[in-house]
């Protein structure tokens, strides 16, 4: 699997906003885009997706700006790549006809990857990422992977609010 740059922007974004308690001001792309170095305007069309997909909302006027639509502990990087495409519910994988045995075996294991892929994303929430960057991830140990992939996509704190 090869991530682009928008499955990491929207990643990075998350985890950004995931950093930030839920119930304060919600954060202005502004600032998301300062402290990100990501324009506002593909900020706006990452958020429109993930917004689409029910990962964020949006919330209008003086003081606006996005949050997380539900904790970051229901929030999986699976769900963000979903929302991005670069994961789908299907096989990617068409099983050949029966009569090609080891074509039909290949298949199958190719399937077995991408489902535990899948899962292994579905297994990671925002949470563990923000956990792991700040050093005090119960769940997962200092060497696992969650810690190697939080130092890949750092999480950068964001203002509130609108910025002028």
């Amino acid at each position: 699997m090869r991530l682009s740059r928008k499955d990491e922007h929207s990643i990075v974004a998350m985890l950004s906003l995931a950093t930030h308690d839920r119930y304060a001001n919600p954060v202005s792309l502004t600032g998301l885009s300062e402290s990100l170095g990501i324009s506002t305007s593909y900020l706006e069309y990452l958020f429109s997706g993930l917004r689409k997909h029910g990962l964020v909302e949006g919330l209008r006027g003086v003081g606006g700006g996005y949050r997380l639509a539900r904790p970051a502990t229901q929030i999986s990087i699976a769900d963000i790549l979903f929302a991005t495409h670069a994961l789908t519910d299907e096989t990617d994988v068409e099983l050949p006809e029966a009569a090609d045995l080891s074509a039909l075996e290949a298949a199958q294991g190719w399937q077995e990857l991408n489902r535990r892929i899948r899962d292994f994303l579905a297994d990671m929430t925002l949470a563990d990422f923000v956990q792991a960057k700040a050093g005090h991830n119960s769940k997962q140990p200092a060497n696992s992977v969650s810690s190697y992939i939080a130092s890949m996509f750092p999480a950068q704190p964001v203002r509130s609010g609108m910025s002028a």
